[in-house]
């Protein structure tokens, strides 16, 4: 259980501070008990009212510092999404991302950066598909790294897009 302050990561809406911990706003004669969560991001103003035994939504501790500093090294390693059949590639993107893993995040990114360079290369232009998920994948990474390496988000957008295009 989290407690009060605590950073987490919560489904595609990324780091959150739980700051409640109440009944339910919505309905007085439930008895669950709920977590008020505030994403941290400056841009939003979004408030998220979640159960905290919440099992449809991924609500998970921050990854460590070891841990980010080990994605980071290992970001070249990190394979593509890929799919035999176009119309799938919403679902294997979906995959990805489902349960909020970090490497999840970096798979999207590198599949959707190698597509872009392609679909330039063709003169045709990179499906919606892939631009939502990217900005959800880049999102969710970008802002856990920032937060547990107290990094700013530009010198992490540097640091990915380094490393893929070494990787590539």
């Amino acid at each position: 259980m989290f407690q009060i302050g605590d950073l987490l990561f919560y489904g595609t809406n990324g780091v959150c501070r739980v700051s409640e911990i109440c009944s339910s706003p919505f309905d007085s004669t439930d008895t669950r008990t709920f977590y008020k969560l505030t994403p941290i991001s400056e841009h939003s103003t979004l408030v998220i009212f979640t159960p905290i035994d919440n099992d449809r939504v991924v609500m998970r501790p921050l990854i460590s510092k070891d841990e980010a500093e080990t994605l980071i090294a290992r970001l070249k390693e990190i394979e593509k999404v890929t799919v035999a059949v176009e119309k799938h590639r919403k679902d294997a993107y979906r995959e990805a991302i489902r349960d909020a893993a970090p490497e999840g995040f970096v798979k999207i990114i590198k599949t959707v950066r190698a597509r872009r360079e392609l679909f330039r290369k063709t003169r045709r232009r990179v499906p919606d598909l892939d631009n939502d998920f990217e900005f959800t994948a880049k999102t969710c990474l970008y802002g856990e790294l920032c937060t547990v390496l107290g990094v700013p988000r530009e010198e992490i957008h540097r640091i990915v897009s380094e490393a893929i295009l070494e990787a590539q």
